[in-house]
């Protein structure tokens, strides 16, 4: 995996280089001290996966995601960050990023992270997790502003722990489309896998 580090913070910069070029399989091409050096590298390499400080001197951390998605739409981003305020997670994740972790705990779960968005899924760390319930608390969001009727048909089925054949005979839909509303209610609602989905059953008050 081609790795693109983006932070003005030298020492953590250089242990993240460390730690990766550790990992057999993951090489980090390049490091840069603000967004428009990561920008400017990105025109001109293809690179797997951007790992990117939220806060950098010429830029903050959504104005260069946003920049980074409309250069390279399917580029996986990981975004390092010491905010936790439910605002900020929420607006950041907006983005289409593919991680969000709190700087404290970097070096712990960077590794981690990595090998989930590889897989293809979302990696927030726990205390993002519980930001991110906070905050849709304090948005008075409801399930169904986040998930379709269908989709919550599905999730309210699944948290029965039946199967996803049970669950289309009873829907009168294909397994096909019970693993692709599987897959979307992960999206929709930052879950890496089927525990988060009842984390957030159980918090929209959809099983007791």
């Amino acid at each position: 995996m081609r790795i693109l580090l983006a932070d003005d913070h030298l020492i953590l910069l250089d242990g993240l280089k460390n730690i990766l070029e550790g990992v057999s399989g993951y090489q980090v091409m390049a490091t840069c001290v603000n967004g428009n050096y990561a920008l400017a590298y990105l025109r001109k390499h293809e690179i797997d996966l951007l790992i990117t400080d939220y806060s950098m001197p010429d830029m903050d951390g959504i104005e260069l995601v946003k920049q980074v998605k409309r250069l390279k739409p399917n580029l996986k981003v990981i975004v390092l960050s010491m905010h936790d305020e439910p605002v900020k997670v929420q607006k950041m994740i907006k983005e289409d990023i593919d991680g969000y972790i709190l700087k404290k705990y970097a070096y712990n779960e960077i590794l981690n992270a990595i090998e989930i968005v590889d897989r293809g899924g979302k990696f927030w760390s726990a205390e993002v997790s519980n930001i991110l319930i906070r905050g849709l608390g304090e948005n008075k969001q409801k399930a169904e502003d986040i998930l379709t009727e269908r989709e919550l048909d599905v999730l309210k089925l699944l948290v029965q722990e039946k199967s996803s054949k049970e669950i289309a005979e009873k829907l009168f839909i294909s397994e096909r489309t019970v693993e692709t509303h599987r897959k979307n209610m992960i999206r929709k609602t930052n879950s890496n896998n089927m525990v988060g989905l009842v984390k957030f059953a159980y918090e929209y008050k959809l099983i007791s």
